[in-house]
């Protein structure tokens, strides 16, 4: 009785402790929101932009035959009904770097500010969806998945520029046809690893985000959702995009500005 009732405080004192550490880091990030908010705002903003011009590609996209590609020779194809592990893979990646960026939350110090970790992350987003949008608008890659066929019960191609408009404000996305240099999955993806790898504490935890991120490009080609050019441009040029932003906006303009201590009067 009386060790459950000591188990009970202790899981109070955690609580409140998880309530104080992130009470005290909200207010170390406010000024850091203040600093990136505009940022923040002209990221989200572009998603619209990007979602404008994916479906734009995907109403310009001639169905046709897959071209050649050395994955699709070297990897096997994956069955159908496994292809849903494309989705859990990625899925996880995704849980695992929020998990990292949240970490000053939970107690996990950190000189970097969530806020600063985000405007980071979003900053590196919009620029290598910028140069993703220059390259598939400037070549249609016929589809290499069947459902970029019009016979397949899910192709469903927008036609009409209301249907551009209305999938693109309310996130309705068709399955990937006509937009498809670079992979926008895998670019996430590295940008994760990337992430994870900069910010995190846990060096297994980088190794472990690696190997998934290798998993995850050889499903999609197994899955045949991309051209293994696809996978292979995301990882070069979401690296290079991020040293140079980092280079022009080091890690001093996102840390979290250390608190001025009153001088004792002499």
């Amino acid at each position: 009785m009386k060790s459950r009732i000591l188990s009970c405080f202790r899981l109070k004192d955690n609580k409140s402790s998880l309530l104080r550490a992130a009470s005290d880091q909200w207010k170390r990030e406010r000024p850091v929101l203040h600093r990136n908010y505009k940022l923040l705002i002209m990221c989200t903003v572009f998603q619209l932009v990007h979602n404008l011009a994916t479906n734009l590609a995907r109403s310009l996209h001639v169905p046709q035959n897959p071209l050649y590609d050395l994955g699709f020779v070297v990897v096997p194809r994956l069955d159908p009904k496994f292809e849903f592990l494309c989705d859990v893979v990625f899925s996880f990646c995704i849980l695992i770097t929020i998990i990292v960026w949240m970490s000053p939350f939970l107690g996990i110090k950190n000189s970097s500010s969530v806020v600063g970790i985000g405007s980071r992350f979003f900053a590196v987003l919009v620029l290598t969806q910028s140069l993703r949008i220059l390259t598939f608008l400037m070549t249609d890659l016929p589809g290499p998945s069947p459902r970029c066929k019009p016979d397949h019960p899910w192709y469903n191609q927008p036609k009409t520029i209301v249907d551009i408009l209305w999938r693109s404000c309310v996130g309705i996305f068709t399955n990937g046809c006509g937009e498809l240099v670079f992979s926008s999955r895998m670019l996430i993806i590295v940008l994760c690893l990337l992430t994870v790898a900069r910010y995190g504490k846990r060096r297994w935890l980088t190794l472990n985000l690696w190997l998934l991120s290798i998993v995850y490009g050889i499903l999609m080609i197994a899955a045949r959702r991309e051209y293994s050019l696809s996978i292979f441009i995301a990882w070069y040029t979401v690296p290079l995009v991020w040293v140079a932003y980092e280079r022009h906006f080091p890690d001093e303009e996102i840390e979290i500005l250390p608190t001025r201590q009153p001088k004792d009067d002499q």
